[in-house]
């Protein structure tokens, strides 16, 4: 099944979707506000942050950058970003794949967990690339599965495995993220740098309610591959338990500054 006839398999219109989203920012937030500091991003500076969900990420670069600076929160679907205000800060409906980006415009480009998901994400990080003013920083960070697709077994593994073929079909790329730190090397980005991030989490945890309620999202998609139910249902059921611990996807955090 092609990605155009399975569609995007995490919409924003998900009546959970919300929830979904604030336990991603919950795991995840901490880290990226970490590293984007630590690029340097202050006051008075020009900020993208593309796939915005529910606006965390949107509304610490609006705290960082002023007075003098300006964010721009884009998505494909905003309203979960509805009521985000903020001084210099603006909500875009964009489709990063077919719409422009304005040239040399932004200090700061940042991306989470969204590109995997595309299939044109090559084209679009080259985008994300010319977007940038001399000097200016993208920051990448994308999940890969190779944590889990070695170490996982049992029903979580099994789980795991339904819920990385209904994505595949979706048109997702599980193992795209590691080759990031190359990419950005070879559009001609200065000072690239990479970390990883593990997951080793307990059932009941943030991380696995994330998980939880993900593979809820797309329970239908799965089964609607061939899947019984219960494969999910029983994966679901033993993130539950705090006795057991989980490994989940290594985020690979990929960074660098156009030259000029």
């Amino acid at each position: 099944m092609a990605a155009t006839e399975i569609g995007y398999a995490l919409p924003n219109a998900w009546d959970q979707a919300r929830r979904r989203l604030a336990l991603l920012e919950a795991c995840h937030d901490p880290a990226t506000f970490h590293r984007a500091d630590a690029l340097g991003v202050g006051p008075g500076w020009r900020c993208l942050d593309v796939g915005a969900g529910h606006g965390s990420v949107a509304r610490w670069l609006a705290s960082r950058v002023n007075p003098g600076g300006s964010v721009v929160a884009a998505d494909l679907d905003t309203r979960l970003l509805d009521g985000l205000e903020r001084p210099g800060l603006t909500v875009r409906q964009m489709d990063v794949v077919a719409d422009e980006l304005p040239t040399g415009a932004y200090d700061f480009v940042h991306t989470r967990l969204v590109l995997m998901h595309i299939p044109e994400r090559d084209a679009v990080l080259e985008k994300l690339v010319a977007a940038l003013a001399p000097g200016g920083v993208l920051m990448i960070e994308e999940d890969d599965v190779y944590p889990v697709s070695a170490l996982a077994d049992g029903a979580y593994g099994d789980a795991w495995r339904a819920f990385a073929t209904m994505m595949g079909a979706a048109g997702v790329d599980p193992e795209w993220a590691r080759g990031l730190p190359g990419r950005l090397q070879a559009l001609d980005l200065a000072d690239v740098g990479a970390e990883l991030d593990s997951q080793l989490f307990r059932g009941g945890s943030p991380p696995a309610r994330l998980w939880s309620l993900t593979w809820l999202q797309v329970r239908e998609r799965i089964i609607d591959m061939g899947y019984p139910g219960d494969v999910v249902d029983a994966g679901r059921a033993l993130l539950a338990d705090p006795a057991r611990w989980f490994f989940g996807p290594a985020k690979v955090i990929a960074w660098g500054r156009r030259r000029g």
